[in-house]
């Protein structure tokens, strides 16, 4: 019964502000979508962990795009949706700032430094000597700070997909792009008049597609969804939560944005198109709010599995030869991804975000302090 009256409620037709309030303000279909997603990629690296490069080529340079394609286009608007709403709660540049980091950084940091330190010396074909004074090994803890490498000296050397210790980093330069160009549209004061901001994500899926359209490069026809298409993503999920009043969600609607979604990831370069309908899909799926009984919801999972996935089907690409087929990389890495997942959550993501209103009050406070000494200093100049 309680089953059939969420999923009745999420076909109601309503606004997603009305739907907010019918729940009382929190939909726990996102929860969902961030584990489903995470899940989804740890399937989609288990083919290229277990049988190497070459077979990107059959997963991306086919029709087979139209189940990976959507993968990252729908986290990045997901994002966008959320953190938007976020810095509507919080309309400062501090407390923005501030929570970012808090949600992202820590984990980040504690992935990069078990990686370098524990998995590395002990799967590295070198000498430990060699390992830890060679420049891949400090030049690897810039990923902390955005600067992304994926090598460490002498790992997964011998595997399918050589060298690469955690391929999953490659988004984290474009999510930080993604803040910043949040931060600017809020300096410019561009947030407050969401036309003005469909009218930028408007220009840049056309100037986007126009460009790809003209400038076929098969490398990219074999390959991820353009870099940049993940960044309109994201701004599709703010467009979305600014109309938040507007919007409606439909069955009807998002079952185009699903057909849609499916013609544009065929062929790498309408990608910026597909971005628009994934945002609209996802929303409309995240904004359901079906019941969390199990205990895979009993923390937010999805960071840490998207994070330790990677190294970990390496691991087992690395350690079990004989033994790689995707359906056996997908089970083991879920099994031990889920329990890093557990622990991240509880001995590190959550307990840092426990003591984010007075680590946010903190910041507000001594911004509020530089600001009143710049504004001091500022006016004892001009007189």
């Amino acid at each position: 019964m309680q089953k059939t009256s969420w999923i009745r409620a999420g076909l109601q037709t309503q606004t997603i502000d009305e739907r907010y309030r019918s729940v009382g303000g929190f939909t726990s279909g996102f929860d969902y979508c961030r584990l489903i997603l995470a899940a989804a990629v740890v399937a989609q690296h288990s083919i290229v962990t277990s049988y190497g490069t070459q077979s990107d080529s059959y997963v991306w340079g086919d029709w087979h795009r139209i189940f990976v394609a959507p993968i990252l286009l729908m986290f990045f608007a997901l994002s966008g949706f959320l953190v938007s709403g976020s810095l509507k709660k919080r309309p400062t540049l501090g407390s923005f700032i501030t929570l970012r980091v808090l949600r992202l950084v820590p984990a980040l940091a504690v992935e990069v430094l078990l990686s370098a330190l524990i998995l590395g010396p002990l799967l590295t074909a070198l000498p430990l000597s060699e390992y830890f004074t060679d420049k891949k090994f400090f030049a690897y803890f810039g990923n902390i700070l955005g600067m992304i490498r994926f090598f460490l000296p002498g790992v997964f050397t011998a595997n399918p997909f050589p060298g690469f210790v955690n391929i999953s980093l490659w988004t984290v330069p474009y999510e930080l792009e993604c803040y910043l160009a949040l931060i600017a549209l809020w300096l410019a004061r561009i947030l407050r008049r969401p036309a003005w901001v469909a009218a930028i994500v408007l220009v840049a899926v056309v100037a986007g597609t126009t460009f790809a359209l003209m400038n076929f490069e098969p490398s990219w026809a074999n390959n991820r969804p353009l870099p940049r298409s993940l960044i309109v993503a994201f701004l599709c999920g703010v467009c979305l939560n600014l109309f938040s009043h507007r919007i409606r969600l439909h069955w009807r609607y998002a079952a185009l944005a699903f057909a849609g979604l499916l013609a544009t990831t065929v062929i790498y370069q309408t990608v910026y198109i597909a971005a628009v309908f994934s945002a609209y899909l996802i929303v409309y799926v995240g904004m359901m709010h079906p019941p969390k009984k199990s205990p895979l919801f009993s923390g937010d999972y999805s960071y840490g599995l998207y994070l330790f996935a990677f190294p970990l089907q390496q691991t087992y690409s690395q350690l079990f030869p004989e033994h790689r087929h995707w359906y056996f990389n997908i089970l083991v890495t879920l099994f031990f991804g889920m329990a890093y997942a557990a622990f991240s959550w509880w001995v590190i993501e959550k307990p840092v975000l426990s003591r984010k209103k007075q680590v946010v009050a903190w910041v507000d406070t001594w911004g509020l302090r530089l600001r009143s000494r710049w504004e001091a200093g500022f006016s004892r100049f001009r007189l």
